[in-house]
């Protein structure tokens, strides 16, 4: 364990915990799932020292550090900070907004460094961090290597037992953080008229004649973002609130990429999402009639920390979830529309089979990786100058970055570099994207074919028992070949996926994929399963394999 690398997917996350003096903050994170204060003061000098190292100028470097609203995140914050402070950073407090602000204020004010208190979609009881480098893009794993590192060498000192005190160290009055990431957005949309040619006022053309109903799952865009979009002439409801905890019964992450309701189980079904309660009670002061058309805009749902959206549209039995997939396609063809060429998607391994296929008729390349955005940035971004990896040009690049999930990374213009852009997740920008691509698109709009896919989250797993590679996945291993016969799915390596077994291969013509990997963010493993045949289901395969792992890796 000790040396073991401390963060996952995106970043480092946990249930939020005290640690006494006598215990280990770093094992109690591995070993538990627990972020402390003591950790995150850890956590801080160690990626401060690792900051200092690479730094190449004369001046402590500069690191940001903003958060979300969770109850504990105060003293976290706190801790942080006297950490990197310890170091010897100097720190700019950017305030409570969501991770997208986090990264507009980091190249706004030229930092060398930015860190976010959240846990993401996560619930209120878990938080973590997130790191961004100078250009804006997340951690990758050797730059997180070198923290851990320096942590577990931290926590070695003898000095550790004793209690923390303050840092001494001065810094800067907080940054309006919310207020510049604010602005940010009014100007995104000056800059997605223009990319598209298209007027702010068709921002409603695709949306229900009720309205948008809006879910910023009680996070920083809360009380704003439905405001600023009715302004502009948009009608529109947010259904969270910021009376509850952040991400209860709402947001993005409630959501699975393929879920779809039928009027008669929006009605019937005592449901828990306030999307899904909102929703239903429309239909009901509509006598159980669709108050939408086929394809119409009803809602969108962000995660707790906005860098994430997902859509729901009507069909003509009820609504579904427009996923990330769907998303960067239609973003991707809105540009194709306007004339712009060399268009290239970023995708994961969870993607649907039959998105490179859809991308590949309309001139789209497609680039898959790893699950994380981080990957997704990683794979396009321009990679000629370690220390400037932004692009250079008067128009928006024409790239796009997607999971399934909700995360699409798109060009952001930078603030402070004319024909600079960088690289960022951002759930409200995702929705105004959309909402201009579909009024570019209009009945031009085509909806991404479809093959069949499930995923099944195994919870409270013990993720050490599952590497990819073990036993336990040569057993998985000899299931699928009895249930699908010797030779026809073969193992295929992703870079950046070191859990990961993903199973690939194709039979009587359809492609195949299977994909087992631990979550990088909770104690959770998953099982996907994927065909390029909407009517070839691996239902019973996948169950198999479920039973199979609960058997072994749930406590």
């Amino acid at each position: 364990m000790i040396g073991q690398r401390l963060h996952g997917t995106d970043g480092i996350r946990g249930l939020i915990s005290a640690c006494k003096e006598s215990e280990n903050p770093i094992e109690k994170l591995i070993l538990q799932r627990e972020i402390s204060p003591n950790l995150m003061r850890v956590i801080g000098f160690a990626t401060g020292s690792v900051i200092i190292e690479q730094n190449d100028s004369e001046s402590p470097p500069l690191v940001v550090i903003g958060w979300d609203r969770r109850g504990g995140n105060s003293k976290l914050v706190s801790s942080l900070r006297a950490g990197l402070q310890e170091s010897g950073c100097v720190i700019q407090l950017v305030g409570e907004l969501p991770t997208p602000g986090l990264h507009h204020c980091l190249l706004l004010l030229e930092a060398d460094a930015g860190m976010m208190v959240t846990a993401s979609h996560n619930p209120a009881t878990d938080s973590g961090v997130k790191l961004f480098d100078r250009n804006g893009y997340k951690s990758m794993p050797a730059l997180e290597d070198l923290i851990s590192i320096q942590a577990w060498n931290y926590v070695s000192k003898p000095q550790m037992g004793s209690p923390f005190k303050p840092s001494d160290s001065q810094e800067s009055p907080t940054f309006d953080g919310l207020r510049a990431y604010r602005k940010h957005l009014k100007n995104w949309l000056n800059v997605l008229s223009t990319t598209l040619g298209v007027d702010v006022n068709s921002l409603g053309d695709s949306i229900s004649s009720q309205g948008l109903i809006l879910d910023c799952s009680g996070g920083a865009s809360t009380d704003w973002f439905s405001f600023g979009l009715a302004r502009r002439g948009l009608e529109c409801d947010e259904v969270s609130s910021l009376e509850l905890p952040i991400n209860h019964n709402c947001g993005a992450g409630e959501f699975n990429s393929t879920d779809c309701w039928s009027i008669a189980e929006l009605l019937e079904t005592e449901h828990q999402h306030m999307l899904l309660i909102e929703i239903a009670e429309r239909l009901k002061e509509n006598d159980g009639m669709m108050p939408w058309d086929e394809g119409q805009l009803i809602a969108a749902a962000l995660d707790g920390d906005g860098d994430r959206c997902l859509l729901i549209e009507g069909t003509k039995a009820g609504i579904k979830i427009v996923d990330g997939d769907q998303m960067a396609f239609d973003w991707l063809h809105a540009l194709e529309k306007s004339g712009f060429k060399q268009l290239k998607l970023a995708h994961s391994i969870e993607s649907d089979l039959r998105l490179p296929a859809t991308c590949s008729d309309h001139g789209i390349e497609t680039i898959q990786t790893a699950i994380g955005d981080r990957w997704l940035s990683d794979a396009l971004r321009p990679k000629n100058d370690v220390n400037n990896q932004l692009f250079n040009g008067e128009e928006m690049p024409s790239i796009c970055g997607c999971e399934d999930s909700g995360h699409l990374v798109m060009p952001t213009p930078h603030p402070t570099k004319s024909c600079y852009w960088g690289l960022a997740g951002d759930g409200a920008a995702t929705l105004l994207s959309q909402l201009f691509a579909r009024a570019k698109l209009g009945n031009a709009r085509v909806n991404v074919a479809r093959g069949w896919k499930v995923r099944i989250g195994i919870k409270d797993t013990d993720r050490t028992l599952w590497d990819g590679s073990n036993e336990l996945s040569q057993m998985v291993e000899q299931l699928v070949s009895q249930e699908l016969g010797e030779g026809v799915l073969f193992r295929q390596k992703i870079v950046g996926e070191s859990n990961l077994m993903l199973l690939s291969g194709s039979l009587d013509g359809v492609d195949l994929s299977i994909g087992i990997r631990n979550s990088g963010t909770e104690a959770k493993t998953s099982v996907t399963t994927r065909t390029s045949d909407a009517g070839v289901e691996l239902s019973q395969l996948t169950n198999n394999i479920v039973d199979l792992l609960k058997l072994h890796l749930v406590k």
